[in-house]
């Protein structure tokens, strides 16, 4: 699946197998195929996603909206991950 990445500084696209969001609704595990949903991200709560080599990454943003879909997860960021 792929994470799309978009903040004020420009765009990242990332092919990943899964990415874990802490949301205001609480926290999920998004994989290839998960419910369609737009959600409020937690502001300064870590966002950890796994490439499709293995790598796992992880990063805390001041805030954004995440938009699922069942083959992307796009992240409207405040801020750009450093």
């Amino acid at each position: 699946m792929k994470l799309k990445i978009i903040g004020p500084e420009g765009t990242q696209v990332h092919d990943i197998l899964w990415v874990e969001l802490n949301t205001k609704a609480g926290n999920f595990v998004i994989q290839q195929g998960h419910t369609p949903m737009i959600v409020s991200l937690w502001p300064d709560k870590e966002i950890v996603y796994c490439l499709t080599s293995g790598k796992q990454t992880s990063f805390a943003p001041p805030g954004g909206v995440a938009e699922v879909t069942r083959n992307t997860a796009t992240l409207l960021l405040t801020q750009m991950p450093g």
